[in-house]
């Protein structure tokens, strides 16, 4: 699967040009998740995605709980689907981030790349769900 995943070779977005899989792979930190900014708060980590495309895994934090799981991705269509992810279970002073951020993977379908590079989760109806920048 991941062979013909990443054997899609191009194609066009409405924010600009994602050349294949590869263009998703690395940390990206979350800046903006349910249309509100995403802020570090002291004593606590930074909001992040990570994306493995050779081994097509998901990792990151979601300020408080690090978290893990799997993803599927279709470069030519935009499509994006997360499997069951996992976190570990700590509680944070402030859960409301992690919260959104869980919420927003579980309803992701689609990517976009915006310009400035942010990348772009949506729901099914193309409503923008997380925004982040490369780490």
């Amino acid at each position: 699967m991941a062979g013909a995943l990443m054997g899609l070779s191009s194609c066009k977005t409405a924010g600009g040009a994602v050349s294949s899989l590869n263009a998703l792979d690395g940390e990206w930190k979350i800046t903006e998740v349910d249309g509100q900014a995403v802020k570090a708060v002291p004593g606590e980590k930074e909001a992040f995605i990570g994306l493995n495309v050779k081994e097509m895994r998901l990792y990151g934090n979601t300020s408080c709980n690090n978290l893990i799981g799997g993803f599927e991705a279709d470069v030519k269509n935009g499509k994006i689907h997360f499997g069951q992810a996992g976190s570990t279970r700590m509680m944070c002073p402030d859960m409301e981030t992690e919260g959104k951020v869980l919420d927003a993977i579980n309803k992701t379908r689609s990517f976009d790349m915006e310009k400035g590079g942010k990348l772009v989760f949506k729901d099914e109806g193309g409503k923008p769900l997380m925004k982040m920048e490369k780490k």
